[in-house]
């Protein structure tokens, strides 16, 4: 088995730093600046400000976590790995998972949120998210048809809890809860998809 090499100097550079020395943390910086610069953007493209966040962002792990680096590799190697988290993070947010494999992937827990949706109490937060129109739409595909029915009748259409009773052949009690049933079942849904896609932290 190949032992390990260990890179006493850069240890060094670390124990300094920890210790306070602002000498070695310029060194560090100056050291390190370009050679992480050109990794990340080599990966990332033309986005200036992109890389230069990555890069920040590494720096700022990387002081964090200092006296975790054992010296098993170099600060570069090390510094790359960092970087390379950072780059992976950022791709997921700026790149969503498209919205019908979300969908297909999506089919039987949406299934089983809709046959709960009855026996549960309705969340303050229900439309309070940013909804995009893609994912309204989605969303509402989804839903069984008295449910979006109901909600494009009241919330888009603008029509009153009696007036969709009337529509539906209900009573204005069953209407009422068919609407809090309806609004329930779209939350649960679309923070699902949503979740699913990307689109909420």
């Amino acid at each position: 088995m190949k032992a390990t090499t260990i890179e006493p100097e850069e240890v060094a550079l670390r124990e300094r730093i920890l210790g306070g020395d602002q000498e070695a943390a310029a060194q560090f910086f100056e050291r390190h600046l370009d050679p992480l610069y050109a990794f990340v953007h080599y990966r990332m493209g033309s986005d200036r400000s992109q890389v230069e966040d990555v890069v920040q962002d590494t720096f700022v792990v990387a002081l964090e976590r200092l006296a975790s680096f054992d010296g098993r590799s170099s600060l570069h190697t090390w510094l790359c790995g960092i970087a390379k988290n950072k780059i992976r993070a950022l791709r997921r947010k700026l790149r969503p998972v498209p919205l019908e494999d979300v969908l297909e992937r999506s089919g039987a827990e949406i299934d089983d949120l809709l046959a709960r949706v009855a026996s549960e109490p309705l969340p303050d937060w229900v439309l309070e998210q940013r909804e995009t129109r893609e994912l309204v739409g989605a969303t509402l595909s989804s839903l069984p048809l008295d449910y979006r029915q109901a909600l494009l009748e009241k919330y888009v259409v603008g029509r009153s809890t009696a007036e969709v009773a009337a529509l539906s052949g209900r009573s204005v009690k069953a209407a009422e809860s068919l609407l809090t049933r309806s609004r329930l079942a779209f939350a649960k849904v679309f923070e699902l998809l949503a979740r699913r896609r990307g689109g909420l932290e």
